[in-house]
């Protein structure tokens, strides 16, 4: 175990020096690059500091800029002070872009992409912003675009001293740099995953995540570049750097003949691929973890269900006007031997309640009603017109089902009721108000109902 350890150190740092001092052919270009690196805890005593700033940190984002004569920030890059740490580095990078005549393009690679989109927002938001065709900003496996999604907007993480954010947004064209299974930029949905996980976190510590700021747009396939705009007009440009090898199974290639790991790698991936929504068929059931919250998608889809419900039919306008016509007033008796009527809204409270309408009334109510109303009533009416006569128009008393139910005394009462027809100061018979202005506080249509 030991021997492998021992090779296995020196091999990482061969990989190292030959991306670092490997040549690369480049356009020429008026435009000056800004190169912001990532995080590297414990600084000034930390063995690997040296190797990168001579040998990785002057090659961030090489295949995305045109000038091998970029301009480095130095800042803390302390991961467990970031907030500090980011200040200062948007601090010293403005101040480097502020310098520059000319078009500028501002890389960040990891904790610096975060600095790299924050100099961006601070400039659009300056008195004097630069146009945007002078600043363009490249974000390499940026963390606030993947591992910062396992919490909500604002989260203080503590070990960190970090405050969760999103990539702020500006109106500056943007390219984002993501490389798979890199667990800062692209960790899996459904951390439980175990083995995901694990193949994220191998990726973010040796295999992928350092070698994002290497990537050649060029090697990357048309499928895996998405284009879109921000809310602040910006197009932003993002690339999805593919992993042909599974980071779990990188170390056994030390060891281990590869077409062996191969099969290995091929019983793996879709395990650790299980770990991400975004191989998810469609109606998959199982939950993921996005913005601070788990995600269940058959909740989600019985939530927007509803809007998807089937109007009602229209009703015919001929049963709209039988549902709406107003019911008969039937009078009953009160506590004080009074007739009532009793309407849709419950005991009638006007003194008047006659059992019967004249014929003028009747004529005058028709005359009142609409046409659609007119016509429910008489369909409604013709059964009984010709089954009963009016008491009025005979003159004789006709039993009233209603009346009936009162008991023998109903009689009695039907006699003492004023009639609607009762006669004025000058002996002629008062015409029946018409709607509202009927003495007894009835619609058209209780005086219509008892037709």
């Amino acid at each position: 175990m030991d021997g492998w350890y021992r090779r296995l150190i020196p091999a990482i740092m061969t990989i190292c020096l030959l991306l670092g001092t490997g040549t690369v052919a480049h356009a020429v270009s008026d435009e000056k690059a800004v190169l912001i690196p990532g995080a590297m805890p414990f600084k000034l005593i930390n063995p690997f500091y040296p190797l990168n700033k001579f040998f990785l940190y002057p090659n961030i984002g090489i295949n995305f800029r045109g000038d091998d004569d970029a301009e480095l920030i130095d800042y803390s890059q302390n991961p467990l002070a970031s907030d500090w740490a980011i200040r200062q580095g948007v601090k010293r990078a403005l101040a480097a872009v502020h310098e520059i005549d000319g078009k500028v393009v501002v890389i960040g690679e990891s904790m610096g992409s975060m600095v790299a989109a924050r100099v961006a927002a601070q400039l659009a938001n300056s008195p004097h912003p630069p146009s945007v065709d002078d600043i363009r900003v490249i974000l390499m496996a940026p963390p606030e675009a993947g591992a910062a999604r396992y919490f909500k907007v604002g989260t203080y993480i503590p070990i960190l001293n970090y405050r969760v954010s999103r990539i702020p947004e500006s109106p500056y064209p943007t390219t984002i740099v993501i490389g798979e299974y890199d667990f800062w930029s692209d960790p899996p949905d459904r951390p439980w995953n175990l083995v995901s996980l694990l193949n994220a976190a191998l990726g973010a510590a040796l295999f992928v995540h350092g070698q994002t700021s290497l990537a050649d747009p060029a090697d990357v396939p048309p499928e895996n570049i998405t284009v879109a705009k921000n809310s602040r007009g910006a197009l932003v440009t993002t690339y999805f750097v593919p992993t042909k090898n599974l980071p779990l199974t990188q170390l056994l290639r030390f060891v281990v003949p590869g077409p062996l790991v191969d099969v290995l790698d091929g019983v793996l991936r879709p395990i650790v691929d299980a770990g991400y929504h975004r191989h998810d068929l469609p109606g998959d059931p199982r939950p993921y973890l996005s913005d601070g919250r788990i995600h269940w998608p058959a909740q989600e889809q019985q939530a927007v269900a509803p809007t998807d419900a089937v109007a009602p039919e229209p009703v015919p306008a001929s049963v709209a006007a039988l549902t709406t016509a107003p019911r008969p007033r039937v009078p009953v008796s009160t506590s004080d031997g009074q007739p009532a009527a009793v309407t849709r809204n419950g005991v009638d409270t006007s003194a008047v309640a006659a059992p019967t309408t004249s014929a003028v009334d009747a004529t005058q109510v028709a005359d009142s009603a609409t046409e659609s109303l007119d016509a429910a009533e008489t369909e409604a009416a013709e059964p009984e017109s010709e089954s009963v006569e009016s008491p009025r128009a005979t003159g004789k008393d006709s039993p009233d089902p209603a009346h009936a139910e009162t008991g023998p005394d109903s009689g009695a009462q039907l006699a003492a009721t004023p009639d609607n027809t009762a006669t004025t100061s000058d002996s002629s018979p008062a015409p029946a108000p018409k709607g509202d202005d009927h003495p007894s506080g009835d619609s058209s249509g209780d005086a219509a109902g008892n037709r």
